[in-house]
């Protein structure tokens, strides 16, 4: 690797603005205030090939005008000493784009290492916009962009939309400059129609409180807090899990998110001896045209409960597509009102409520493009889940999560991920949580399974695991 200099992406935006933070922005900025040094975790990366032709200064110039046309990709956050949390948009700066260079062939491992050093750095809100850029040459020619941005900027949606439109600028057409930015989006929720939603949101969340358990998981045991592998996130690889929520859709007929949603409700039950779960699901709060097409931080938590104690499993998918839509209708919303919400849910619960299970399905395809054939044969379903491959994705000091479960998108398997905190659930049954989802939803396959003898039969916190 050799390094080819700097280039500057000189910005002049259209206007200059002051405004609230948005409800996303507010709901990430919790997160990365809790986290401080570490809120790098939050970071987004991408890595994206540069059309074959494209010179230099045409990507200096696709990026220079990704950033002029998108307000989100210019604004500093800063939180005053009244408290008050705010956006402020600079109509013209810079943003550097870094040049390397690659060995002939070297292009793609160089992005990678480039990617991992960029999002390793924590974002200095209030003096660095949110989105860092690199240019990857081979031969001396354009061929990786490599992006890094502040979750406080985008969410995956509207990183989505920003590499749509890159690609659009790089090969020389141009959309419709943007007509709804995160500043209107604030004023917005600030009154009216916007306001109200927020208003039902909230009610939405004061109720269901009443009704779910303060907490599945008895306290921590005290000790030192400090380990730096107590919470541990593994994955499992899983063609057959993939295969089978394909078939209960099919039968259920709804989508393949809602099965592992429920499949995930059904397991944490098991585990914890609860029959009701209540669940963090993360919505990306996009509901018409102008919000599809917002880059901004858009996503919140929508508080999802299931009951999972009795019936079959196909019954419970059937209320977790119900219970989903009704969470997923009240997830936009400000989360400092929702906070005093919680405190009063918490202060009724002699300070036990913990709300730190979670589901994200960062799928971008409902189902699976390429899976392998078993001829609906349950014994081939078996002997294929017999290859599924469980591994270590990574560990860490602090999360605010006790239980997190998210999917990625593979064509030709399902990629499951748990984090957990080993306080709570021991690594050893991290793996059995992630093999008894697997069961479940290949057990399911083929016939409904009663939910009973499914949490007879899995693993269970605080008992012997066969």
């Amino acid at each position: 690797m050799d390094h080819r200099g700097a280039r500057s992406l000189d910005f002049h935006g259209s206007r200059a603005a002051t405004a609230p933070m948005t409800w996303g922005q507010r709901a990430i900025w919790k997160s990365i205030r809790w986290l401080d040094d570490e809120a790098h975790y939050f970071n987004i990366r991408r890595i994206a090939d540069v059309p074959p032709g494209a010179t230099v200064d045409q990507v200096v110039d696709g990026l220079t005008a990704l950033v002029t046309r998108h307000e989100a990709l210019r604004t500093f956050f800063r939180e005053g000493a009244d408290g008050g949390w705010t956006q402020e948009v600079t109509d013209r700066g810079s943003v550097p784009l870094e040049i390397v260079g690659a060995a002939p062939g070297g292009a793609d491992e160089l992005a990678e290492r480039t990617a991992d050093t960029l999002v390793r750095r924590t974002f200095r809100h209030d003096t660095e916009v949110p989105f860092r850029a690199a240019l990857v040459l081979e031969d001396d020619r354009p061929a990786r962009l490599v992006l890094v941005f502040s979750h406080l900027g985008v969410d995956f949606w509207g990183v989505r939309e920003l590499l749509r439109e890159l690609g659009d600028l790089l090969a020389g057409t141009t959309a419709p400059e943007p007509d709804w930015q995160p500043v209107d989006q604030a004023r917005y929720e600030a009154e009216g129609v916007g306001a109200a939603r927020g208003a039902a949101a909230v009610a939405y969340w004061r109720k269901t409180l009443e009704k779910v358990p303060a907490t599945l998981f008895p306290p921590a045991p005290a000790g030192d807090g400090g380990r730096p592998e107590r919470f541990v996130r593994l994955g499992m690889d899983s063609p057959a899990a993939a295969l089978a929520a394909t078939a209960l859709a099919d039968r259920c007929r709804t989508s393949t998110g809602t099965v592992l949603l429920a499949a995930t409700a059904a397991v944490l039950g098991a585990y914890t001896g609860h029959g009701t779960v209540p669940l963090q699901l993360i919505a990306v709060n996009r509901h018409d045209d102008r919000t599809r097409r917002l880059v901004a931080a858009m996503a919140e938590n929508a508080l999802f409960s299931l009951d999972v104690a009795e019936g079959t499993f196909d019954q419970a998918v059937g209320r977790a597509f119900l219970a989903g839509m009704n969470a997923y209708r009240h997830a936009h919303y400000d989360p400092i009102a929702v906070d005093e919400v919680l405190d009063d849910a918490r202060a009724r619960s002699g300070d036990t409520l913990n709300l730190g299970q979670f589901f994200n399905d960062k799928r971008l395809h409902d189902r699976w493009e390429d899976l392998p054939d078993t001829g609906g044969d349950p014994a081939r379903l078996a002997d294929l889940a017999g290859k599924t491959r469980v591994f270590h994705v990574g560990s860490w000091e602090r999360q605010d999560a006790t239980f997190f479960v998210h999917t990625s998108y593979a064509p030709d398997t399902c990629l499951l991920y748990l984090m957990a905190d080993t306080d709570l659930i021991p690594r050893p049954d991290i793996e059995r949580l992630l093999r008894a989802f697997e069961a479940l939803l290949v057990d399911s396959a083929d016939a409904p399974v009663e939910l009973a003898a499914f949490r007879s039969a899995a693993p269970r916190a605080g008992r012997p695991n066969d």
